[in-house]
């Protein structure tokens, strides 16, 4: 069995308690990794440890990498609906899963394109993650492509955005 599908079978699975439970916000950080991981295998570039996560426990850059070669790197914010979170299908603005590109600059130099993934633990979101993953990590699409994607799949998801007022 893999490291994957044994935190799949945690009895806490899939960390949705995060914010309030320590063992599974840890938890949540060592599936991001594993999942991250499984992409990896499909490619010889060298991507490590990146920005540190949220000290609020809140998801925010629960896991993130980079490929300084590449000058790319790939942000995850793990997300789970609160209370007041209402779903998109119900008139809310809660999503799932979002994605989008976006370029981090030290201001000293290091420029980073970043694909940055906005998404809840299911099996639909790993499937959908997953896509995007090897798009960007592996094919090592453009920015274009992977805007055209993520456009596309939201599209399919939640139906076309509405332009802002």
């Amino acid at each position: 069995m893999d490291k994957l599908t044994a935190i799949k079978k945690h009895r806490k699975y899939p960390f949705s308690a995060y914010r309030e439970d320590e063992e599974q916000y840890l938890m949540s950080q060592v599936y991001w990794l594993e999942l991250f991981k499984s992409v990896l295998l499909e490619t010889k570039k060298h991507w490590e440890a990146w920005l540190a996560p949220s000290t609020d426990r809140d998801g925010s850059s629960i896991f993130s990498a980079v490929c300084f070669q590449l000058g790319k790197g790939v942000i995850i914010n793990q997300y789970f609906p609160t209370a007041e979170d209402v779903p998109y299908d119900q008139g809310g603005n809660y999503h799932p899963f979002i994605a989008w590109m976006d370029v981090l600059d030290d201001g000293q130099g290091t420029v980073i394109e970043h694909l940055t993934l906005n998404s809840e633990i299911s099996g639909h979101c790993e499937a959908l993650c997953l896509k995007l993953l090897r798009m960007y990590v592996v094919e090592n699409r453009s920015r274009k492509e992977m805007e055209e994607e993520i456009r596309s799949l939201e599209d399919k998801l939640y139906g076309p955005l509405q332009a802002e007022p």
